[in-house]
């Protein structure tokens, strides 16, 4: 049986979440079976098998938990032995990366967000100051957060471990910057520019 801090560690460790708060509340909504203690204030415990269940149900098909057989960076593969060995290079790093997006749309899927993150018009102001972008294009990420957003008058996007949803699209936060609100706001205008410059939106303003 697995405290909800023991549980947060193999979640973490399988990038189904970064906030211990979010294996609480999946807990508190049933979504992670576990039993109560005594009492819900002295926590809960969950076990084994349903730990694992809701991995499974949340991994890429195919992919295991703790993908760490995966290993090596180059081998030599021989059919047969009349045949010249053959150099095969494997990017373990690539197929690890491509396996948590997928685990990242099946959770989105189910809508399971670890939270929001309200955007104002400050934010996105100084976001484009940061990047010496103009006016005009400051002007188009904001019309682009609203239509995100709408019918809801304040602007937001929901966030999950790396990455944030916006426009229909998976967004990975911008690891440059330490910040949270740096992360997304810079991810979210260069998602903005790089649509804007291939025409995605009919009103294009000047992305410089």
């Amino acid at each position: 049986m697995y405290t909800i801090d023991e549980a947060f560690e193999i979640l973490s460790k399988n990038k189904l979440t970064s906030h211990k708060e979010t294996v609480r509340n999946w807990v508190r909504k049933g979504v992670i079976q576990a039993e109560p203690l005594e009492s819900r204030k002295k926590g809960y415990r969950i076990s084994e098998d349903s730990l694992e269940q809701f991995i499974k149900e949340r991994m890429p098909e195919g992919w295991e938990i703790y993908p760490e057989s995966v290993k090596g960076e180059a081998r030599d593969v021989v059919k047969n032995e009349d045949e010249v060995p053959y150099h095969v290079e494997i990017d373990v790093e690539a197929i690890k990366e491509l396996g948590r997006i997928e685990m990242w749309h099946q959770v989105a899927g189910r809508w399971l967000w670890e939270g929001d993150f309200e955007i104002s018009r400050t934010m996105v102001r100084n976001a484009v100051a940061h990047r010496r972008y103009s006016k005009e294009f400051e002007q188009l990420v904001w019309e682009r957060c609203l239509k995100n957003s709408a019918p809801r008058k304040k602007p937001r996007v929901l966030y999950l471990i790396d990455a944030f949803l916006f426009e229909e699209e998976r967004v990975p936060f911008h690891k440059d910057f330490d910040m949270k609100e740096d992360q997304i706001m810079q991810a979210l205008i260069e998602h903005v520019r790089k649509h804007a410059s291939i025409g995605k939106y009919k009103n294009e303003s000047d992305t410089k």
